[in-house]
């Protein structure tokens, strides 16, 4: 299967206007907006001020940086973050708008790419676009909230493609060998790009502005301090948000201690 990577990849356009930068990420799917400060409180301004009135539910931003903050997984700085969804251990509750504010892009490497993934699963072959639609994936983060479904559903007038590290086949399937050979397939179609996509790097104080229901991203290994503040945030369009505390990582996403002891801490690429 090749997928050509110019009908796919994303280099959002730059604005210093919010409403602007939303109209972007409406259209494309992506934007960067520029002109913002770097610490937390810019951080918690962002979404408020992209989102406006859409806004439902906007949780303390997470540092993002080696060694992570409240993740309970992460990818090192060696190695490249393959492109998936954010929010994953969330489930169907998953926010459908991500931010990256950046405060520094690390001294070599780093660079971003994201890939749209309605133009991507059109470029499938068709049985496997069919499988993602209509077949049932367990998307659980182990110990996390239960999620099962197709990797492209539609709610709320919304498609919604889905790629983490956590897919199998569903339990009562005929044949979970079958669906776990497709499931590869997708998780090899994404990788498979990871190499070819256009890249673009963050200044401190661009903002990129993701549609997570519709953008995989990801970035390249990088040296030196590389420190991000992500937000993640609900709006009107998106889904109901997770009931309980919430934050831009997962540390509040836990509905079973035990069972997400069993995550290694460190995923590396070929389980991302």
């Amino acid at each position: 299967m090749t997928i050509d990577p110019t009908a796919v990849g994303l280099v959002p356009e730059r604005t210093a206007d919010p409403r602007e930068a939303l109209a972007m990420v409406e259209s494309t799917g992506a934007a960067i907006l520029t002109g913002r400060g770097a610490d937390e409180a810019a951080a918690r301004a962002v979404a408020s001020d992209v989102l406006g009135p859409r806004l439902v539910a906007l949780p303390p931003p997470a540092a993002v940086r080696a060694g992570g903050e409240g993740d309970r997984t992460s990818v090192g700085s060696e190695a490249p973050l393959p492109l998936h969804s954010d929010g994953f251990a969330y489930g169907d509750h998953a926010p459908d708008l991500i931010f990256l504010l950046c405060v520094t892009q690390g001294t070599a490497g780093g660079a971003s790419f994201a890939a749209d993934g309605y133009a991507l699963v059109d470029q499938l072959e068709p049985d496997l676009q069919a499988f993602l639609h209509e077949v049932p994936v367990d998307l659980t983060e182990p110990g996390m909230h239960p999620t099962t479904g197709p990797l492209v559903v539609s709610r709320q007038g919304r498609t919604i493609v889905r790629r983490t590290p956590f897919m199998r086949s569903a339990e009562g399937r005929p044949d979970p060998d079958a669906d776990q050979a497709m499931i590869e397939r997708w998780r090899d179609a994404t990788r498979s790009l990871t190499a070819t996509l256009p890249r673009f790097t963050l200044a401190p104080g661009e903002v990129l502005c993701l549609h997570n229901q519709r953008v995989l991203h990801g970035r390249d290994p990088y040296d030196g301090e590389r420190f991000m503040w992500r937000i993640w945030a609900w709006s009107t369009a998106g889904p109901t948000p997770p009931a309980g505390e919430l934050h831009s990582d997962s540390r509040y996403a836990v509905t079973d201690e035990a069972a997400a002891a069993t995550i290694p801490a460190r995923l590396t690429p070929g389980t991302a």
